[in-house]
């Protein structure tokens, strides 16, 4: 049950934060609908449509960034816009009403409006204002996403937080919230509705990871999530359902520049894929409305840079007919575009104020893939990307990207003089989005720097910087969570002794691992935090409160890792540490009973790509039945699968190497004190490796020939 949809561009605005398009409750059955959009320039627009043309209904001066947009009001016909830490409240025609400061420190980055009650969220704190007055707060301790609010029973209402420690949080009153434990970290959250009636117990999430689910509450204290679409994809950055045809859709825009319907799923059923459109910018906002034609149901789309366009259910033949009404008009306004662009270029030619740098306005994410323990990068702007430099002070690996267009060349570096990776990508005509790949390694951690000039303003360059922990591969988990290792252990053990508070010893940590929280969350005085390694598995936990910490990890290289680390930053600040390091020599063979399996898959893989490839050069696979065993036919049957897995997992039998190399060169430096190298440690291993046995592997571990204790480069460490 497939879609036909059309586009149709309404109009640009200025670059757009997610969630800053509302479209208007229709005031009859099916009749065309106004909405509003807010940009970064501090504009707010009112848009409709009349004999089909789009017309402005209103617009605001210009002012400070407007982050937020939501609609509220007895019918849904207030807008309100956050910009800073204040809130502006407008009437559809554009009457201003309101203006509230929150007195939040930071910027709002989340807002709701229900009845009196609105909701605003700023970093990690959360606060309800009822007309107007403190009603009350909540400090999460970490990244508030996005919020809503729905009726309780009583004069209170329920707040949903969508939290960056992969979990809702539903909060009734000053009650200790509800907690609900998602796979990954929700970044949306988007009332169901069927027509203009919203549901007063069922919302649908989306998460960074692209997964959609339908969250029911039940009461104060039942809370379940049902996932709707569980496959991995592009960040959710926007959802709504509307009926667009032939029954209720699931509206989603992702961070990748896709749009896509699906079918809402009836009990029983899972939800149809319907249509796909790509925007090639991030999407911002999708809703369902009647915008272009009366009758005709589309999604409304807004993207990063602020174009506004419609995916209609108009058949096209009407659409053509009507846009060829209007050739003449439109004509004009490409000519006037086009003189502004023209202008725009010629401004570019002149010498740019120092003292007044032009800013680009870039838009950027970096998120670790789990299923192959790399990072997916996305840079976009505004306008057209020319050039994307990258350099690292650390060493990184970057990765072929099949969607990327741009053309890569890699500059000769020197190590020593702090560049591991200069890089630079040159994009195609009309880029403003692009999607990377990277690879780091544990253990040597640093600052990813991007340079960004656009090609409108190429004298204007834009960089960022991007941190990467030295335990950059571990992801962070919670203690309702399922894993192998949370039955695991043995465990090695780093505890440190000093004059450090706890808030210290959790900004140390931040150089260290990644994801760690704002805050650190207090249970009597101490801090906890647990990870597990996306790469191989192994667990590592974190206890700390004032003047003393202590980790437990399954592999001794994490813990060797935070011991380097964690040193370091303490001689920076000339504090004393004492350092107890304990190791378990049976926690050589957990992490060895990890990474084997994946070293026989990856050899088995490796493998038949070469049977595969000695088939082809052979060309014995024309007639498989005739001339090979029915192994090697199974092998040509499942072809496209394996070299699909092998692209994927290009490299994993080297990185599974260099793990346990490195894990034995960790444990020498922890268990006897000594250093050695890893091209010495290679050698060592290399016969145990190429056997793949675990006993062999085991025994030049625990083999104690030829070793002499060495002293620690650690003054105070205690062994």
């Amino acid at each position: 049950m497939t879609l036909l949809l059309s586009r149709i561009d309404y109009a640009a605005v200025g670059v757009t934060s997610r969630g800053t398009t509302k479209i208007f409750p229709a005031t009859e059955h099916r009749q065309m609908q106004k909405f509003a959009v807010a940009d970064h320039d501090g504009v707010l627009h009112v848009y409709g449509v009349k004999k089909g043309e789009l017309q402005v209904s209103f617009k605001s001066l210009p002012g400070p960034r407007i982050n937020k947009l939501v609609l509220g009001g007895s019918g849904h016909d207030k807008i309100f816009i956050a910009q800073g830490n204040t809130v502006k409240g407008y009437t559809r025609k554009g009457k201003l009403f309101l203006e509230f400061d929150t007195n939040l420190i930071d910027s709002i980055s989340a807002l709701y409006v229900l009845g009196p009650d609105l909701a605003a969220c700023a970093r990690d704190l959360y606060h309800r204002y009822h007309d107007c007055k403190d009603a009350d707060s909540y400090l999460a301790g970490e990244t508030l996403y996005d919020v809503l609010l729905l009726p309780a029973d009583t004069s209170l209402v329920f707040a949903i937080l969508a939290c960056g420690d992969c979990a809702i949080r539903v909060l009734h009153g000053t009650k200790t919230p509800v907690i609900l434990r998602l796979p990954s970290v929700p970044t949306i959250l988007s009332l169901y509705r069927e027509g203009d009636v919203e549901s007063k117990e069922r919302v649908l999430v989306g998460t960074i990871d692209g997964k959609v689910g339908l969250l029911i509450l039940q009461g104060n204290k039942t809370l379940r999530i049902t996932w709707l679409l569980n496959m991995t994809g592009s960040e959710i950055t926007s959802l709504d359902t509307y009926e667009l045809q032939d029954g209720l859709d699931i509206l989603i825009g992702r961070q990748d520049g896709t749009i896509e319907v699906y079918t809402f799923p009836e009990e029983d059923t899972l939800p149809s894929f319907r249509y796909r459109y790509n925007a090639n910018e991030s999407i911002s906002s999708v809703a369902g409305g009647i915008i272009g034609a009366a009758g005709y149901p589309e999604v409304l789309v807004t993207t990063y840079s602020g174009r506004i366009f419609g995916l209609t259910t108009r058949p096209p033949g009407i659409l053509e007919a009507d846009q060829n009404d209007g050739l003449i008009r439109l004509k004009g306004e490409i000519q006037q575009l086009q003189g502004k662009i023209n202008e725009e270029k010629e401004a570019a030619n002149f010498s740019v104020d120092l003292l007044a740098p032009l800013i680009l306005s870039v838009n950027h994410r970096m998120v670790l893939n789990r299923e192959d323990a790399s990072y997916s990068l996305s840079v976009e702007l505004d306008t057209p990307i020319d050039n994307i430099l990258i350099q690292s002070d650390t060493p990184i690996k970057l990765l072929d990207v099949e969607s990327n267009s741009a053309v890569l060349s890699l500059s000769a570096c020197n190590p020593k003089e702090g560049n591991f990776v200069l890089a630079t990508y040159r994009c195609q005509v009309n880029t403003s989005h692009l999607e990377m790949r990277l690879r780091t390694i544990e253990g040597q951690p640093g600052t990813l720097q991007i340079y960004v000039t656009s090609q409108v303003q190429p004298k204007c360059c834009r960089k960022i910087s991007i941190p990467i922990c030295a335990l950059s591969l571990h992801v962070r988990q919670y203690e309702d969570e399922n894993t192998e290792s949370h039955n695991g252990g043995p465990f090695n053990e780093l505890k440190l002794v000093g004059s450090f508070t706890v808030a210290e010893m959790h900004a140390w940590l931040f150089f260290a691992l990644p994801d760690v929280p704002e805050r650190p969350h207090l249970e009597e005085g101490e801090a906890s935090l647990t990870y597990i390694s996306s790469f191989i598995g192994t667990l590592l936990k974190c206890k700390y409160k004032k003047g003393s910490a202590i980790f437990l990890g399954e592999n001794v290289s994490s813990i060797i890792i935070l011991r380097d680390i964690l040193t370091r930053e303490a001689t920076k600040r000339k504090i004393k540490l004492d350092v107890f390091c304990n190791v378990a020599e049976s926690s050589i063979s957990r992490v060895l009973e990890l990474v084997l399996p994946q070293l026989n898959a990856a050899h088995d893989l490796i493998i038949k790509v070469k049977i595969l490839n000695a088939l082809e050069e052979w060309e014995l696979k024309e007639n498989p039945k005739e001339n090979l065993c029915t192994e090697y036919q199974q092998l040509i049957q499942k072809e496209a699968e394996i070299r699909s897995q092998m692209t994927k997992h290009n490299e994993i039998l080297e990185r599974l190497h260099a793990v346990i190399t490195d894990l034995y060169v960790d444990w020498e430096r922890a268990k006897r004190s000594r250093r050695i190298s890893g091209n010495d440690a290679a050698k060592k291993l290399s016969a145990a490796l190429e056997s793949r046995e675990l006993s062999q592997l085991l025994h030049v571990f625990i083999d104690t020939s030829n070793t002499v204790p060495a002293p620690s480069s650690v003054p105070s460490l205690i062994i």
